[in-house]
């Protein structure tokens, strides 16, 4: 069964979904953890487990995009990592509010820091499977309209992080890692649900040849792609409000508001253009982008004015939204059948590198 020329927006919809409950999650861990480690007198892990999200961040996808490539060649199967990844997610959120339940004076408190590292890697089990998945969904021209609209989702909550944050605060520690467990589960047996027959009866040959070879320049060009994506989040998410800080000191206390804005207007910029990107070679866009990231973060160091700065981080937030519209569509365009969910866990991770560099150097 080839893929018709329509995108299949129930399934995307349930892909959203999807990430809406990762990004809560992550907003979550990003709230809690330090809070528990406190608590249950785990203070000394902090750097530990900073540079392990990291470490995991950058090679769980790949290996996770290998095996699901295997399960699928040898056994058919596409959902195998997936469902493995989303079910231990869950089970481990709400193991952690057992444990949190049963509060600092309980023996469980000796597993906390254990489940926190087996969460991190299991939240990065199901990435690279659901994202390799997309190609069932719409034509290859039509993918940067798909990824478009999963980017505004996605970069919309988290530029909602502060609303997201007063809501944990409200449902308090335990109840939180339970609603995550549910919201995991239910998202991931929804997404499965909804998409489990397109993706089993999609044939990967009839949009990427099986045959076609794939070189060591294919995958560096993948991470090439992977890191300028990177490069645009980390200056965004983790530079941007440091910098704004320490050179504009009055401004400290909402600098963190203005790279939420610009996380928002970059998945809007994003949006709005997918359509005429679907019309466009990915790799002049994929030139444009990386133009956008590299004169907006230049500009942004070499000026002392707070405007200029401001205008700076807007280009590198333009750079960054173009190059999530073809980033994934690249990768799939340019990787065998039987590799694709590896080559996308490959770009997954590469876009994870800056920002785990930057998390351990600002921790």
């Amino acid at each position: 069964m080839e893929t018709s020329n329509k995108v299949k927006w129930p399934e995307i919809l349930s892909l959203a979904a999807l990430n809406v409950a990762l990004v809560i999650s992550w907003i979550a861990y990003h709230e809690y953890q330090p809070v528990l480690l406190e608590n249950f007198s785990f203070t000394d892990l902090s750097s530990f487990l900073v540079i392990s999200k990291a470490i995991v961040l950058v090679i769980i996808p790949p290996i996770a995009g290998l095996t699901a490539d295997y399960f699928l060649r040898t056994k058919g199967k596409s959902f195998v990592i997936f469902t493995v990844g989303i079910g231990a997610t869950a089970m481990i959120f709400m193991i952690v509010a057992s444990i949190i339940g049963a509060g600092p004076a309980s023996q469980l408190k000796t597993f906390l820091p254990y489940m926190i590292l087996l969460w991190l890697i299991s939240m990065n089990l199901f990435i690279s499977p659901a994202y390799s998945m997309i190609e069932a969904f719409a034509p290859a021209k039509k993918l940067p309209i798909v990824v478009g609209f999963l980017f505004l989702v996605t970069e919309l909550i988290y530029a909602l992080e502060p609303v997201v944050v007063s809501l944990v605060r409200f449902f308090g520690d335990t109840l939180t890692f339970v609603v995550g467990g549910l919201l995991i589960s239910g998202s991931g047996y929804l997404f499965h649900k909804i998409s489990s027959s397109n993706v089993e009866d999609f044939k990967r040959e009839s949009v990427a040849s099986p045959n076609k070879p794939v070189t060591f320049s294919t995958y560096v060009a993948i991470i090439g792609v992977g890191i300028f994506l990177g490069a645009g989040k980390a200056v965004l998410v983790e530079y941007f409000p440091e910098y704004i800080g320490f050179t504009f000191p009055d401004h400290e206390n909402i600098a963190g508001y203005f790279s939420l804005g610009l996380l928002a207007f970059a998945a809007i910029f994003a949006f709005s253009m997918s359509s005429k990107v679907a019309t466009m070679n990915l790799k002049k866009v994929i030139i444009i982008s990386f133009l956008l990231l590299a004169v907006g973060s230049v500009s942004m160091v070499i000026t002392s004015n707070l405007y200029f700065t401001l205008i700076a981080g807007v280009v590198v937030a333009g750079g960054f939204g173009l190059i999530n519209l073809v980033g994934i569509p690249f990768a799939i365009a340019n990787l065998s059948a039987k590799h694709i969910t590896y080559g996308i866990g490959i770009f997954i991770g590469a876009s994870e590198l800056l920002t785990g560099v930057f998390e351990v150097a600002l921790h």
